[in-house]
């Protein structure tokens, strides 16, 4: 096993992948809120407050990222408690958990074409190569563009208890039952695995997206 013991990219990645999890529970928190359920609100997880993740739940806000940081593969998680019987009756359970299971993904995804802009931005003017202001926000802006993708394509994957699963099921007939029945059953150990060897699985995938990116935003 590769180890990268650079402390400031430990310490950047960390920062990044803490913060980035967060935005990711909020959005889920936020638009279980607007549709009407505010359990996550009356918990105290409507915030952007990475403390009270990590206080919840330090072996997914703490433990794996720090393992993450030295291993190379960053990743961490939470949860966000949400109760579909209390969403407004102008929507359907499906939709609802279609819609809040949706909206961490996508939080992720604009987190990468937010950093996409600044890493643009600091090209325009000349600032990429600045060590006071243009090396540092280059850094970190390129940590949350590799980040964020990571968190967003594996929170699709289809897998319990990933909200890939939610979404998938969400718009899925009952006629799939059966498999929903199996994946909530042997999801878990399948979703371990894959995180314990996502770097290798997953890593190319990651790669060949985030070099489209980047050419695609005029930064190869």
């Amino acid at each position: 096993m590769h180890l990268n013991l650079d402390i400031a990219t430990i310490i950047v990645s960390l920062l990044v992948v803490i913060m980035s999890v967060t935005v990711h529970e909020l959005a889920h928190a936020w638009v279980a809120y607007k549709l009407g359920d505010d359990t996550a609100a009356r918990q105290g997880r409507l915030t952007l407050n990475p403390l009270v993740l990590m206080q919840a739940e330090p072996q997914g806000m703490v433990i794996l990222p720090l393992l993450g940081a030295v291993t190379g593969f960053m990743m961490a998680f939470a949860s966000t408690p949400v109760s579909l019987q209390r969403v407004d009756r102008r929507w359907t359970m499906r939709q609802a958990n279609f819609l809040i299971s949706l909206a961490g993904p996508v939080s992720n995804l604009l987190l990468v074409f937010l950093s996409l802009a600044v890493l643009v931005g600091l090209q325009k003017f000349g600032l990429l190569g600045d060590p006071t202001l243009g090396t540092p926000l280059s850094i970190l802006a390129s940590r949350m563009v590799d980040i964020n993708l990571m968190l967003c394509l594996f929170n699709l994957l289809p897998l319990y208890p990933l909200d890939g699963f939610s979404v998938l099921f969400s718009m899925l007939p009952n006629t799939f039952d059966p498999v929903k029945n199996f994946m909530l059953t042997y999801g878990n150990l399948m979703t371990m695995a894959l995180m314990f060897g996502g770097g290798r699985i997953l890593g190319p995938i990651l790669r060949a997206v985030g070099l489209r990116l980047y050419s695609m935003a005029g930064l190869l």
